[in-house]
């Protein structure tokens, strides 16, 4: 920067009054002072090292950053809640573009299941879905990667327990809101989407604007491009082709391409996946639909998979009552809508050997979710009610369930809560029913190496003795 434009560090004297002078003024209008406004050290803290971040954003970058100017107006004030609360928004309002670039239909595929999955059909529909939702989708499509995402999930977690979104009587330090600060802009408002994800919007994209059947060159460098997607990329993508296939509006051109497609991107799927098709299916031959019943079997039959169509209806009810809790857990009032549908699943599910071998894993990990909570203060994150019935859940696993239990721990979703206290403390009694119900001496020792360092449970599958000794029964991810 030249000489006449080069920034000159705010103090916070410069902007507004001391916040003892404040905090005076509120107490004599019989106000509250404390934990209301950051001190003058940590406003000064935030306005020295303001400058310099700014500095290394680009001059097209801040010309329209009203989030920037709102949040060095709050930080000034020394309304630190609020100014974290503004960049927050610009972030969800980033990924929602981020998701538009991918691909409405393709996002709400893998957002939303069950009977929701109707109600959500363009951008305006995201505002419906929770911060929390967004960004475990955004993980699943890659539009964040695993890193990113445990950060900004633990500023989310913040944002919801000490800023200005909820009531709370925490207070946010001037080096953590600057580290947020930068782990937002650096990393989320600045990247862009993955190839991989642009990729899937335009595989989508030019086959619903195919007028043509595709050549047999073009099916067979398809072939070998999809072999090359990650596998979230991979499901997504047969979800969203099959849902395509079964809509009777589709014409003949779009479906004989999917049909020359899926196939590939069938053998590259897993069963879990598979078997979500076969549920869909069922579903359709519930609700009397059909047409979407007749193209869905079509479709089974092309990709040779008509083994995964017949599911018991139990499994079929299962994984509905697994969307319904998992979006329970998402949605609003969660404490009060999880325990209905905990309570169904309870009511086919009385022992181990009820729980289908299809929906074990993924019903597992909606329970584990559930009873480790987001570890906010509030109840201490878990619905109270719900709490003893999912307990009475893990408390049924067989050796199977536990390993199933076990994995969950690590994926990013789950694994990313195990740094908080609050969710320590429920991991730990999550931990100690698994012990009793396992039977494996290794499943044991597994529990107990957990349970002997709780703060540290969450990395313990980067430990090299942990993972001798899980590797021959659990899949952890590193």
């Amino acid at each position: 920067m030249t000489e006449t434009n080069q920034l000159r560090p705010i103090k916070p004297r410069d902007l507004t009054a001391e916040t003892n002078t404040f905090t005076t003024y509120l107490s004599q209008l019989g106000l509250p002072t404390d934990n209301v406004i950051a001190t003058t050290d940590e406003r000064d803290l935030v306005a020295t090292n303001l400058p310099s971040f700014l500095e290394s954003l680009s001059k097209e970058q801040l010309r329209e950053a009203r989030y920037l100017s709102k949040f060095v107006g709050a930080t000034a004030i020394g309304l630190f809640d609020a100014a974290l609360n503004y960049v927050w928004n610009e972030v969800v309002l980033n990924l929602r573009r981020k998701v538009a670039v991918y691909g409405i239909d393709l996002f709400f595929d893998a957002a939303v299941g069950g009977a929701a999955r109707a109600h959500y059909k363009d951008e305006s529909d995201l505002d419906g879905l929770k911060d929390s939702v967004l960004l475990d989708t955004c993980r699943k499509l890659e539009l964040l990667s695993d890193i990113v995402y445990r950060k900004v999930d633990h500023i989310l977690t913040m944002r919801n327990e000490v800023a200005a979104s909820h009531p709370n009587v925490e207070s946010i330090g001037g080096f953590e809101l600057m580290g947020w600060l930068q782990t937002c802009v650096k990393d989320v408002l600045q990247d862009s989407p993955s190839e991989s994800a642009i990729q899937i919007r335009s595989i989508v994209g030019n086959l619903r604007n195919a007028t043509a059947v595709l050549d047999a060159d073009t099916v067979k460098r398809f072939d070998a491009e999809v072999r090359n997607l990650s596998p979230p990329h991979v499901h997504n993508l047969l979800i969203t082709l099959f849902g395509i296939y079964a809509e009777p509006n589709s014409d003949q051109v779009l479906r004989k391409n999917i049909a020359q497609l899926s196939p590939s991107i069938w053998e590259c799927a897993e069963d879990r996946v598979r078997y979500r098709i076969g549920v869909m299916i069922d579903g359709y031959r519930t609700n009397l639909h059909e047409d979407k019943l007749k193209r869905g079997l079509e479709f089974l039959k092309n990709v040779e998979g008509l083994a995964y169509e017949s599911l018991p209806a139990r499994t079929v009810a299962l994984d509905l009552l697994n969307n319904r809790l998992r979006e329970a857990h998402s949605g609003w009032d969660n404490f009060y809508h999880e325990p209905p549908a905990m309570q169904e699943v309870l009511g086919y599910c009385k022992k181990s050997t009820d729980i289908p071998a299809e929906i074990m894993p993924s019903l597992v990990k909606t329970v584990i979710t559930c009873r480790i909570g987001r570890g906010l203060s509030y109840k201490r994150g878990v619905s109270p009610a719900g709490c003893p019935l999912y307990d009475a859940f893990l408390g049924m696993l067989d050796d199977n369930g536990v390993i199933q239990a076990l994995t969950a721990l690590f994926s990013p979703e789950v694994n990313s809560k195990l740094q908080n206290p609050i969710c320590q403390e429920h991991l730990g009694a999550v931990l100690q029913v698994l012990r009793r119900i396992a039977i494996s001496e290794r499943l044991q020792h597994t529990i107990d190496f957990l349970l002997n360092d709780i703060p540290n449970a969450y990395r313990a599958n980067r430990n090299d003795d942990f993972r001798d000794l899980t590797r021959p029964v659990v899949n952890l991810r590193p």
